[in-house]
């Protein structure tokens, strides 16, 4: 799926995502998601993002 490095962007995008974005409400994820031509998409909640961050790890781990 991704390499060490590739994931560990991934990761620690999810974080920022997490940290620094999701606190200041979905209209600012928004702008982010149209930049890479997702703009239908509903950002998720940060307890969302932090499950999906461990899905990520343990599909890497297990393979």
């Amino acid at each position: 799926m991704f390499d060490v490095r590739e994931l560990a962007a991934v990761l620690a995008a999810l974080l920022f995502r997490s940290e620094e974005i999701a606190p200041s409400g979905n209209d600012t994820a928004r702008h982010y998601f149209k930049s890479v031509e997702m703009s239908g998409a509903e950002p998720r909640a940060v307890k969302e993002i932090q499950r999906l961050s461990a899905r990520l790890l343990r599909a890497h781990r297990s393979k």
